[in-house]
């Protein structure tokens, strides 16, 4: 007895499982509107400008891998460090240059993928008509896109790719000699021989700044030590020094001049307050 289970049956692929498509289009309902009323790519400001886009594009950068989230803030705080030394200029020139390539690879690699896709996304769309998700999604998120997409008329797809076709062989050259001079860039020799000589800077200043750290912690201790000190003192002086009340004259220690001048004003009240004039008669 044979067994067999049902065959299942594929689903068909949509453009609506593109990462791209999904970064830049899904639930997104200014990006598609733009589209449907423009039938152009996005704008690259914003493409660059968002985050996720960045990140994943990022994870094809060609070249070995660089950590750009710890290396900017790294180069930040070890200008001050750097900026010293002619050896140190000479670091961060070499990452400047880096992140520039970077850069440049990044904004190629965007305006490509950008493009790519709105190529697929108006192939799709408009002219083969055969990507039911897609559709659904743009007239559950544009308002008129149904209408919209019905009353346009367009070529064929050969017209459309023949139009397209000038654009797209641009944008795969200028992405692929970006690529290949951050990947020539990468691989070099001084680029292993620079990053070792920034993990010996970022070492140094790590010493340099715990030094200046427990420096600064011994001096607030010294101080708070000296303080205490002083205010034992003037606490033992003041215990053994009586506060001088009236009455109290010669009971608490004077320099010698107080003393002598509390003790002539003090006979000399005596004397006008307390004299007694003689009887008659005695002597």
């Amino acid at each position: 007895m044979a067994f067999s289970l049902p065959v299942r049956v594929a689903t068909p692929p949509s453009l609506v499982l593109d990462p791209i498509f999904s970064l830049l289009y899904e639930d997104n309902e200014a990006s598609l509107a733009h589209f449907i009323d423009n039938k152009a790519p996005l704008p690259l400001n914003g493409v660059i400008n968002d985050p996720r886009v960045m990140e994943y594009l990022l994870t094809r950068e060609p070249g070995p891998k660089v950590e750009y989230k710890n290396l900017r803030p790294a180069l930040a705080a070890l200008r001050p460090f750097l900026s010293a030394s002619p050896h140190g200029r000479k670091l961060m020139a070499f990452y400047k240059q880096l992140l520039q390539l970077q850069g440049r690879w990044a904004i190629a690699a965007a305006e490509m993928a950008t493009f790519d896709l709105y190529v697929k996304f108006y192939q799709v769309l408009f002219i083969d008509h055969g990507d039911k998700k897609l559709v659904d999604h743009v007239v559950k998120m544009v308002p008129d896109a149904a209408y919209k997409i019905a009353t346009y008329t367009t070529g064929n797809r050969d017209q459309f790719t023949t139009m397209a076709k000038a654009e797209k062989q641009r944008l795969v050259k200028n992405t692929r000699a970006a690529a290949q001079k951050l990947f020539d860039f990468k691989a070099s020799k001084g680029f292993f021989q620079q990053h070792g000589k920034l993990v010996a800077a970022i070492e140094r200043s790590e010493k340099q700044l715990k030094a200046c750290r427990e420096k600064a912690v011994r001096r607030r201790r010294e101080a708070v030590e000296r303080r205490a000190a002083a205010l034992a003192a003037a606490q033992g002086h003041n215990e053994a020094t009586l506060t001088r009340q009236m009455g109290m004259a010669g009971m608490t220690p004077h320099v010698p001049q107080v003393e002598n001048s509390v003790v002539d004003w003090t006979q000399e009240v005596s004397s006008a307050c307390f004299a007694v004039e003689a009887e008659p008669g005695q002597p």
